[in-house]
């Protein structure tokens, strides 16, 4: 049975946690947010300039560097890198945490959704907030949807998950403590 990770772009580890023992359990995935308090092992950059940045410090020789193909090209293919295909067309500002989520279902049984915030929100006067948080929920209940095969598992989530948004039969929530105990040698 094969676990990976995702964490959010906000994921946040208790400093006192052993990150090994995640590790043990499944490989991270996340945004190039995350790398640096998490030790992500598989790092998504959807971002022309921030994969430009990232190539110039040779990011890709700390982690697995994801990037899409069409910007592999226009940065004239630099070594070391992982590519993905599609483009990313949806106003949400998270975009890496969505690309995270495909790629992990694609080599995974079981995804345990870290650092997510998947709660009923109050409609804000932000319309444009408004628009992309429905895009954001939208796209993350789709992966779920297109990859059913898989049971995706919500890891201490604050507060009740939007069960009209997410009520899913292959997502279900439970605590980071209880996976441990459960996955752990």
């Amino acid at each position: 049975m094969k676990i990976s990770w995702v964490l959010a772009d906000s994921a946040q580890f208790d400093p006192t946690l052993d990150i090994t023992k995640l590790k043990a359990i499944g490989s991270f995935w996340g945004g190039w947010r995350t790398w640096r308090g998490c030790q992500t092992d598989n790092v998504i950059c959807n971002d022309l300039d921030k994969v430009a940045e990232l190539v110039k410090r040779d990011f890709q020789s700390q982690c697995n560097l994801y990037i899409p193909n069409s910007v592999y090209q226009s940065l004239t293919r630099p070594t070391g890198v992982q590519l993905f295909a599609g483009e990313f067309k949806h106003d949400v500002a998270q975009q890496d945490e969505i690309i995270a989520m495909h790629l992990a279902a694609s080599t995974s049984d079981i995804v345990l959704l870290f650092g997510f915030d998947l709660a009923k929100k109050t409609p804000g006067p932000d319309k444009l907030q408004e628009h992309r948080t429905r895009n954001y929920y939208g796209l993350i209940r789709q992966a779920i949807i297109d990859n059913s095969q898989i049971q995706w598992v919500v890891i201490d989530h604050q507060e009740s998950v939007n069960l009209e948004l997410f009520s899913l039969e292959n997502l279900t929530v439970d605590t980071l403590n209880n996976v441990v105990r459960m996955f752990s040698d």
